[in-house]
């Protein structure tokens, strides 16, 4: 199989719910959705740690503001269904298969971010999302991140497009850096 359609199958498969794809066994509806840990209390908190973790050039600042392995199969992909619908457990290879490539090709954009934009102090202009916002069962994603910024040593202004970030029970976190 091409690896450029398994990458896609398998961002889409987050984007798109996994209710039809490799699930397994049915995770009954249980009560609330368990938190994010170390995550923001709003979008906006997220993207100006985020923009702090370019500024001061921190990888490991920056990876944290991505959800976890265990946040990713434990509470997105059992509750990447509609709304109301029965949550669902995908099989282990398609977890291990979308983990995976989410967490390698995060890791790649977390690199070129601070690459391209490590050192700079960004002023935050204007917040959009491409992909608009979708809810799921578990969360509501706000899909392709677009941040219009002006550097401030410069003045000149630049776009910084990266992907996904996701709230469960009112805490924020990027699922991944890839530009959707």
């Amino acid at each position: 199989m091409h690896r450029s359609f398994i990458i896609g199958f398998a961002i889409v498969t987050l984007a798109c719910g996994t209710a039809a794809l490799g699930q397994t066994d049915r995770v009954p509806e249980a009560g609330p959705v368990r938190a994010l840990e170390y995550a923001e209390p709003s979008a906006e908190q997220l993207i100006d740690q985020f923009l702090e973790a370019l500024a001061r050039k921190d990888p490991d600042a920056l990876h944290r503001l991505r959800v976890t392995e265990t946040e990713y199969r434990e509470i997105l992909m059992p509750t990447s269904v509609p709304e109301g619908q029965p949550l669902k457990q995908p099989s282990k290879e398609l977890a291990d298969l979308a983990w995976g490539l989410i967490d390698q090709k995060s890791s790649y954009y977390e690199q070129s971010l601070l690459m391209q934009y490590g050192g700079l102090q960004l002023r935050l202009k204007d917040v959009a999302y491409g992909k608009g916002e979708k809810r799921f069962a578990g969360y509501t994603a706000r899909r392709q991140l677009r941040l219009r910024l002006e550097d401030e040593a410069s003045g000149a202004e630049l776009e910084l497009g990266t992907g996904t970030i996701v709230e469960v029970a009112g805490r924020y976190k990027f699922v991944s850096f890839i530009r959707d």
